[in-house]
């Protein structure tokens, strides 16, 4: 009794780690990187541009200078700009699974979404606001 215990323990467990680490983490990490450089453009272009933006689209193409080849790693995800008040982010999801959460105000990749093994959807997790606010 006590050895089928462990094995569906480890079964169990094997079926966990394996639909959270579908990801290569050196390719998750690359986009991350990439990710964030994008997503400080598009907070500063809200930020500091004189033009008011209430189209995402818009505002992602104005910060990449409509440099598309700067989307190029993205092109197996989708890249969504969300905007709250004057702070901006990116999330890259995938089948509509959140993936990556970067807040353009902070230094670093913000929210590593894919290592989890509950899978979110493609919205915006935190309020920018406070992230920003401690940066």
């Amino acid at each position: 009794m006590r050895y089928i215990i462990l094995i569906t323990a480890i079964v169990l467990s094997a079926g966990c780690a394996s639909s959270a680490n579908t990801y290569n983490p050196e390719e998750m990490a690359d986009l991350a990187s990439q990710l964030k450089d994008i997503s400080a453009a598009v907070d500063g272009t809200l930020k500091f541009s004189s033009e008011s933006y209430t189209d995402p689209q818009k505002l992602l193409l104005t910060a990449i200078r409509g440099d598309k080849s700067r989307l190029t790693p993205f092109k197996n995800y989708q890249l969504k700009v969300v905007i709250q008040e004057q702070d901006a982010a990116l999330l890259l999801c995938q089948d509509e699974r959140l993936l990556i959460e970067d807040i353009g105000c902070t230094a670093k990749s913000d929210i590593q979404h894919w290592q989890s093994s509950t899978p979110l959807a493609c919205e915006a997790t935190v309020t920018f606001s406070q992230l920003c606010a401690s940066h």
